[in-house]
């Protein structure tokens, strides 16, 4: 489980908690405007940058359900999940599943055009429900539900750490490509009129898609950035680079790994999984880099994997990976 001091930036918002313990904070406050433009906007003011999200960054929630838009932007943003911190406890929402583990009970008979998740049964508005605990029991007629309504509304329960929960889940249960943001709703709204009716309570999908194409400006001013001569490579770096290079595949065969019939490796950190990792959770992608869907928010390296594995410095991983004797007399001493 992490601890507040483990994140390198915390991202605010309007009623969020003090946090005295994180190296660097930002705040992300809504500006004037309806809902998705003034968060939009306020996270343009915030002056953060895709690269922020290349460290540990985590959400400080405020009480209730206010945090919830914020967080859909910042998601949309980043391209992926980020953790949070909500009523006391740190939620490691980068490190779920991405929903398919759950079992739904096929695609409903009649194509769902809007349904609901949460609240009190809505009129003309198929409703679900999920079970008690932090991230809901979900039935597989439920999961049918959340999964192929082609629009959903998400009425989620007072506490800020229940409705992100209950949020990431959804969400997750939803995913495609990326995880699909439901419609923040009070599940009050009238009953839905056409499938792109504005009156259902908060887009968070859209939410999410205006912030990953406020992201794609910062690509799109890169490629006009200023050509600069090249600084020469440190030697350092050129070792942490040639570590890189090395096949990922016989670096897991030496931590221990080794594939199933389906490629998939065993993770070489199992103290970090319940099962010790006896169940293959890592891919190998064709960029030398491989993914635990448990420990991992996004692709990693061999020298990353290395570090993380062995508890050892980069350049002891670039050690390890070039040069096994010395490292592990290292390691022993």
């Amino acid at each position: 489980m992490n601890k507040l001091t483990d994140y390198v930036l915390a991202i605010r918002t309007t009623g969020s908690p003090p946090v005295p313990d994180v190296a660097k904070t930002v705040d992300l406050v809504p500006g004037d405007g309806d809902t998705i433009s003034s968060v939009i906007d306020g996270l343009r003011a915030s002056g953060l940058t895709p690269a922020d999200f290349r460290a540990r960054v985590i959400f400080l929630a405020p009480e209730g359900i206010s945090g919830l838009v914020p967080y859909a932007a910042l998601c949309g943003f980043a391209g992926r999940r980020i953790d949070v911190y909500a009523d006391g406890t740190v939620l490691e929402f980068s490190r779920l599943d991405r929903g398919e583990a759950f079992v739904d009970a096929g695609k409903p008979s009649e194509f769902l055009v809007w349904a609901q998740v949460g609240g009190p049964t809505a009129e003309g508005v198929l409703t679900v429900q999920l079970g008690p605990g932090e991230h809901g029991l979900v039935s597989p007629e439920a999961a049918s539900v959340i999964r192929y309504a082609a629009r959903l509304r998400m009425v989620p329960p007072d506490s800020a750490r229940d409705a992100l929960a209950m949020f990431v889940l959804v969400s997750a249960l939803r995913r495609r490509a990326d995880d699909r943001f439901p419609y923040l709703s009070t599940g009050t709204e009238p009953v839905p009129v056409s499938k792109e009716d504005p009156n259902q309570g908060v887009d968070l999908e859209t939410v999410r898609r205006e912030a990953a194409r406020y992201r794609q400006e910062f690509r799109a001013a890169r490629k006009g950035a200023e050509v600069v001569p090249p600084v020469p490579v440190s030697a350092r770096n050129r070792r942490l680079a040639e570590a890189n290079a090395v096949d990922i595949r016989e670096l897991l065969q030496r931590l221990g790994s080794s594939p199933d019939e389906r490629s998939l490796w065993r993770c070489p950190r199992p103290r970090r999984h319940r099962n010790g990792g006896e169940n293959p959770s890592m891919k190998v992608f064709g960029d030398n880099r491989t993914r635990c869907h448990h420990c991992d928010p996004e692709k990693v390296g061999p020298v990353r994997l290395a570090v993380d594995a062995l508890d050892i410095t980069p350049d002891e991983a670039a050690n390890f990976i070039l040069n096994s004797d010395r490292v592990i007399n290292m390691c022993a001493a």
